[in-house]
This record gives C-alpha cells, structure tokens and sequence, in this order.
C-alpha cells in the first residue's frame, strides 16, 4: 500500500496491507490479551492511559509533521488538534471509575438487586483521517479503559499516524495484545468486519457505514456509526453580519472542510445578506494558502485526489442552475491535490451543494426572508449532525434549533465539540454516539445481579 503526500502527490511510503489471515490471527490475539488487560486494576489502566497522554504531549512537534505530510492538515491545525487532545484524555480519565461502579438499584424484600458493568470484549475501531488523534481516542481511550482490547484500523490516508499511535500506547505500558493496529483499505476492514469481534465503531461515510451495518447486524455484534453531515447555518435578522460572516467562514473552511461537523450550507436573512456575504469573502480571502508544512497556512490541500471530482462536479451543477460563483471554482494548477477555496450564492436545493455532502472548500449560501423558511430548509435533508444559528436573542436561536432535527445545536458558534456533551448524528449521520459520560460506558455491557442471602 503506497502512501502519497497529498501536497505534491509523491510516495512517502510503502505498507504491507493486513491480508485476511493476518486479520484473523490479529483478532485471535486481542481475544486472548483482553481477557488478561480486563483483568488489570483500574488504576493501573489509567496509569498507562495517563503516560500515554504525556508521551503525545512530549513528541507533538513530530507527531503534527507526520499528520501534515500524510492528510495534507496544514502544521498549525495538527498541532491544534494534539494540543487540544489532553483535556479530552483528561476527561476519560477522571470519569472512567464512576463508569464502572457497582449500581445498588434496590431492597426488594431481602433481594437485593444490583447493576454491575462489564467490558464488551474485543472492539474493532475502524477510524478516519481527517482527524485521526480526535476521532481515534473517542473510541480506543474508553475502550481500553474499560477493559476492552482494542482491534485499530486507522484509515490509509493516516496509517502512519495509526502507527505512533500504536507505538505510544505500547512504550506507554498498554499490552501489545490489547491494542493491535490493523493495516490497509477496504479490503482489510472488510476482513476486521468478519473477524472474531464483540463490536465494531465505524467514523467514515454514510454509504460505507450502511455496509458496516449490514455486517455486524448478520452476527448480532454491537455497532456504532459516526457518519457525515450536511451541517446548515442560519444568520437571522439580528446577528451581527459582520461577526457571523468571518465565525462561518471559518467553520466552512477550518481544515479545508473537511470536517464531519464543518459549516456544509448557509442559510442568511435577507435583511443582513449583503452585509454578511462582504464580511464572509473577506475573511475567506484573507486565508493564507500554501505549503501545509508552513505555520502560516491556513488552507492546504485535500487529503484524497478523488474528492476533487466530486467537487468539480457540485461547483458545475450549481452554477448551470443559476448559482453565482464568488470565489475559486475548481482544482489549481499545481502538483497534489488542491482545490481553490469556493463560495457560490444565489443557490437553491435543487442543487447538489445544498444537498450532498461535499467535505472540502466549497460553501453554497441561500437568501431566505424568515426563521420559518429557515428551518423548513435545515431540515430538509437526510443528515443530521449539527446545525447553528447566529443571532443576537438566545431565546429566538433556541426557539429555531430545538425545531431542528440534529444531534448537536450551536448558538453562535459552530464546528465545535466537547468531551463533556455527547457526540452523536440522527438519520445519515450516523447510530449511537460518542463523547460525555455515556460515550464511556458505550463500551461497557451491564449485567444484572439478584442477590439473596442464604
């Protein structure tokens, strides 16, 4: 398997892909040491779990480089995104006893009747690249906190990363046999799917998690899904034009729109709209774009050539039913695999942009005269992540967003996430969640105890 710089499309690389034995004997192994990691006191867990934590803050520097030359992240957004990654730790770690306390529900006449908490055994986590430090340690951190061995597929367009991953975990004192990094593209997650596993979280696409779905539910194995967005964002009457339109800009086009959660449509009061497209051109064109590797750069390239087609073609069909193109509009004219930031207006749901997501720098804005009309068009789609609004009034935001059908609602903020509020999508978004304290027993299984005295 071939590696390729995404900034200038060179081999940085070669790996062995996992062949569908190697997968098997991988699996037979982490049912093997789970039993044996389960067995070591909690303290002990979070002990390692906590060197871990520190061995990421101490080579963030390195571990930022390789991120940016293998997804294309410019340098000062991968370091962001270590930086930001030991308060997330840091919550798991303070929370995972509570998580695994014995519940004494109730005195039943002499039976007493209680809730303990078990791991769920050998977890497959079949992560992304787009932020493979956020999205990996959701899953694997609690995971091996509670018990579970640890089954890692990171994405191709970030194996190296899954492999300091792996490499941080063992010198941090977790057993080689309890977290196992599994190697390769589809073909190897299709083997991880059939492997001996007791669960399987996926954080991908909407079509390559229905085929997840549909493998685990043919065995009956827990499965959770992180899956896209096609995030809206409505500016009413009385934001501020100016304020929302450089806070959008940036959620639209922070790590080149490639983010579950990113600003995907734009919905703005017909009031303010003028206002608002100045203030949103202005800030996208005050982004530097260049070198990832340079502090200094805000926009890089994307991290998969074929998502450039797809981008192409949203940009083409917009425009030929009417939208105005302001900015960029297609590929540059350089080596890897870049693509001008891109503002069209003036568009409608007849088009694609407005529809389907499109994970990269291209943003469709939409006039519209009314909060009704507003979220009659947030809701019409079938994604359902997050969704944000930009006013003045706390009450008129929330009276929109509670009326909105999305998992995470934003009041003058977006593209945002939290360790304490649950992570989660309805619809195409996605099936379960992550994040907060149900996202730690997410991988745990009760089991429930009568308890009579003799």
């Amino acid at each position: 398997m071939k590696l390729r710089g995404p900034a200038d499309g060179r081999v940085l690389t070669a790996l062995d892909e996992d062949s569908p034995a190697e997968v098997r004997a991988k699996a037979a192994a982490a049912r093997r040491g789970q039993a044996r990691w389960a067995a070591v006191p909690l303290a002990r867990r979070k002990a390692a779990l906590a060197r871990f934590a520190a061995l990421v803050a101490e080579d963030r520097e390195l571990l930022a480089a390789v991120l940016t030359r293998e997804t294309g992240k410019p340098l000062s957004q991968s370091l962001g995104e270590l930086n930001a990654l030991g308060g997330r730790l840091r919550f798991f770690l303070d929370h995972a006893a509570a998580a695994l306390r014995i519940e004494r529900v109730r005195d039943a006449g002499g039976t007493f009747e209680e809730i303990s908490h078990e791991p769920l055994g050998v977890v497959a986590n079949i992560s992304a690249w787009n932020y493979p430090w956020f999205v990996g340690t959701n899953v694997f951190v609690p995971a091996l906190l509670m018990g579970n061995a640890v089954l890692y597929k990171p994405s191709e367009h970030a194996a190296l990363t899954g492999l300091a991953i792996a490499l941080l975990l063992w010198k941090a004192g977790v057993p080689r046999d309890a977290f196992i990094p599994v190697i390769g593209a589809g073909k190897t997650g299709a083997a991880l799917l059939e492997a001996d596993v007791d669960a399987v979280f996926f954080t991908g696409s909407h079509a390559t998690g229905l085929r997840v779905a549909a493998a685990a539910a043919r065995r009956l194995i827990k499965v959770q899904l992180e899956l896209g967005g096609k995030d809206p964002a409505y500016a009413a009457a009385d934001a501020a034009p100016a304020k929302a339109g450089a806070a959008l800009a940036e959620g639209a086009f922070y790590n080149n729109g490639q983010s579950c959660c990113a600003v995907e449509r734009i919905y703005v009061h017909a009031r303010i709209y003028d206002r608002f497209i100045a203030a949103f051109l202005a800030a996208v064109k005050g982004y530097a774009l260049g070198d990832p590797m340079d502090k200094g750069t805000f926009l890089g390239p994307l991290a998969r050539e074929e998502q450039l087609t797809v981008l192409a073609a949203q940009v083409k069909d917009a425009r030929r039913k009417g939208a105005r193109l302001l900015l960029g509009g297609g590929r540059l004219a350089r080596p890897g695999y870049w693509f001008a930031p891109t503002v069209l207006d003036r568009c409608d749901h007849s088009m694609s942009v407005m529809r389907e997501e499109s994970f990269g720098p291209v943003i469709g804005i939409m006039k519209v005269s009314s909060d009704e009309e507003a979220v009659r068009l947030m809701n019409d789609t079938e994604y359902g992540l997050t969704a944000a609004v930009y006013s003045k009034s706390r009450e008129r935001a929330r009276r929109i967003l509670s009326r909105v059908d999305s998992g995470s609602a934003y009041w003058n903020c977006c593209d945002r996430v939290s360790p304490y509020l649950p992570w989660s999508g309805r619809r195409h978004s996605g099936l379960g969640l992550t994040l907060s304290k149900a996202g730690i027993t997410a991988f745990l299984r009760p089991k429930a105890w009568h308890l009579r005295p003799g």
